[in-house]
This record gives C-alpha cells, sequence and structure tokens, in this order.
C-alpha cells in the first residue's frame, strides 16, 4: 500500500506539463484512473507526479499510526486480505512513516506546483487527489469526491484541509 498524489488539470500537454513540474522535482505521467475519471469535467486529465516508486511520507497524508491502523485493518480485511498480508501492509506504512521527512515535500511546494502550472500553462483550474493504492493506479476502485478551494483563499490552508481520496481543485 502506497501514497500517491496526482494532478488534475485541464490540459492534454503533457510534455509542457512535464517541463514545469521538473521545475520542482516532480514529474507528470498521463495516468485513467475511471473511479477518479467520474468526478473531473470532460477537458480534465489525471496525471502522476511522483519521481520516486511512491509518495509515502507527503505531508499531505493523515498518518496511519494508532487507531487509525485499525480502520484500516478492518478496510482490508473486508477486501478479503489474510491477516498475515494485512500486517505486512501495516508494517510497510509504519516503516515508511519514520522514514527522515526532509525533503520529501511540503504544503508550499504544493502551492508553489499549482500556482505555476496555472500561469505557466495558463490553466484556469489545477488540483490535486491523494489516495493510498492497494492496488493499480489505473484500475483501483476509489471513492472520489471533489471539492473546489475557495477563489480567494490561502492555498496553504486548503492543502492542509485535503483529505484522503478528494480530488481538490484550485481557481486560477
Amino acid at each position: 500500500m502506497c501514497h500517491f498524489i496526482t494532478l488534475i488539470v485541464p490540459t492534454e500537454d503533457e510534455a509542457a506539463l512535464r517541463a514545469v513540474m521538473k521545475r520542482h522535482g516532480r514529474t507528470a505521467e498521463a495516468i485513467d484512473n475511471p473511479s477518479v475519471r467520474r468526478v473531473l469535467r470532460a477537458d480534465e486529465r489525471q496525471y502522476l507526479t511522483c519521481m520516486r516508486e511512491c509518495d509515502c511520507g507527503t505531508v499531505l497524508a493523515p498518518s496511519l499510526e494508532g487507531p487509525a491502523e485499525g480502520d484500516e485493518a478492518r478496510r482490508l480485511a473486508a477486501k478479503g486480505w489474510s491477516k498475515a498480508k494485512i500486517d505486512r501492509a501495516l508494517a510497510d506504512r509504519r516503516k515508511a512513516s519514520t522514514r527522515s521527512q526532509e525533503g520529501v515535500d511540503s504544503f508550499e511546494l504544493w502551492a508553489a506546483v499549482i500556482a505555476d502550472v496555472q500561469s505557466s500553462l495558463r490553466l484556469p483550474r489545477a488540483g490535486l487527489f491523494l489516495h493510498l493504492y492497494s492496488g493499480g493506479l489505473e484500475d483501483e476502485i476509489t471513492p472520489p469526491r471533489r471539492r473546489d478551494a475557495p477563489p480567494r483563499g490561502d492555498r496553504l490552508d486548503a492543502l492542509r484541509s485535503l483529505a484522503p481520496d478528494e480530488v481538490l481543485i484550485f481557481p486560477a
């Protein structure tokens, strides 16, 4: 199980988007998850942003420590996972959460990414989607919700309020 952050933008120009993302130490690889597509507008596309194997340790994700682990274990058991597989997955998550957080990312990084993507590509909106995947990025069924950030609000506050499985859209 790993966290992945995807960028949601109204553009198909992957090369231009990748050039902007490179300035922030990220990438842009088009993906198409049908669950996420259900909450996107017709012109919006989803792009994987991580340069590493995953986005575990991101500041955008809540920790799975404490009582949340029990909730996660119950959720995985309901999906038919064995106890051994659940234990391994939770141990992997604990191990990932103990890694050094320095340099992984920051709320300021994501605010800068959104602003740069919007201004460089002249996009009317851009957003992020965060999900803890236990399957494939393009075939895992997720329960996404869509929320628009306040048009004149503080982007950092909006990013701090990003919930898992939420497409958070920032207007230009």
